[in-house]
């Protein structure tokens, strides 16, 4: 791999815990970056090539969807510490198309997305478990969208960014994370739920009833009693309510059964096995 500027370089064998810390370094000087343009941004002063994206998770959604990724034309690869579960259907709806458009879709997120958001891993079997440090998007190799400070309403922020000082960043963090990260699947396994009984967790999730769940889907009321029974059982809950709070992150979260392969501490155990493709 070239080295571009700032780009965090993988480590010789041995040199784990050291890159460990590299790679949290990097994480946290974007953050120090992002936040300095932040500020100057709040105060009026010029911030070429660094604007607001948005505040709120509804908004940043929306203005992704419309302002994003109709302009891109190549990769979308996101990096997210945490992805927590949302019966919402508008991001999902956004990296369908851009999956529909042929667009080289990847994400890294944590461990503890895998465990706090059972749906994941059958939703996004291609993600990846990896050091996930820092909330952004790398468009293009081009463009990054990268999180802010909160506001002062308590909602996240998200910036949009083509200077180069942050998309470099972005860039290294993001290769040098998805060198050391894992398939949330491994290969030749399947995930824990069908796309259907993953749509019927999503309505079972917002309270929708039995009856209107197979009239959406084409099936029957049986069919959809049947993928909710498996939905209980492979989350560990007792019942509908308890699968529902699991879906939700709640009490019952992390009992569901794993997906059998390597834990993550095996797999950072290792040094990077690959380097990303070039620009």
């Amino acid at each position: 791999m070239t080295t571009r500027p700032h780009e965090v370089t993988g480590p010789a064998e041995g040199e784990d815990r050291g890159s460990g810390v590299a790679l949290a370094a990097a994480a946290v000087e974007l953050s120090a970056v992002v936040n300095g343009l932040t500020v100057q941004w709040l105060s009026g002063r010029p911030t070429p090539g660094f604007r607001l994206l948005g505040a709120s998770t509804g908004e940043i959604e929306r203005n992704l969807s419309a302002a994003v990724e109709p302009l891109t034309r190549r990769s979308v690869w996101s990096m997210q510490p945490f992805l927590p579960f949302d019966p919402g259907e508008l991001i999902r709806s956004t990296e369908a198309r851009s999956r529909r458009r042929g667009l080289d879709m990847r994400g890294v997120t944590t461990e503890r997305t895998l465990l706090n958001n059972p749906l994941l891993s059958s939703e996004y079997p291609e993600i990846h478990i990896g050091p996930a440090l820092f909330q952004c998007l790398l468009v293009d190799e081009v463009t990054a969208v990268v999180a802010g400070p909160t506001d002062e309403r308590g909602f996240q922020t998200a910036w949009l960014a083509t200077r180069t000082d942050v998309v470099s960043r972005v860039a290294g963090l993001w290769h040098e994370t998805w060198a050391r990260s894992r398939p949330a699947i491994e290969p030749g396994s399947r995930p824990p739920f069908t796309p259907r009984q993953c749509v019927v967790a999503r309505r079972l999730a917002v309270g929708v009833k039995d009856e209107a769940i197979a009239r959406e889907l084409g099936v029957s009321r049986r069919t959809v009693a049947a993928d909710i029974a498996h939905l209980v059982e492979q989350l560990g809950a007792s019942n509908r309510a308890a699968a529902v709070l699991a879906l939700r992150g709640g009490t019952y979260a992390g009992t569901m059964r794993p997906v059998h392969g390597p834990t993550f501490e095996e797999w950072a155990a290792r040094p990077p096995t690959g380097s990303a493709p070039e620009a």
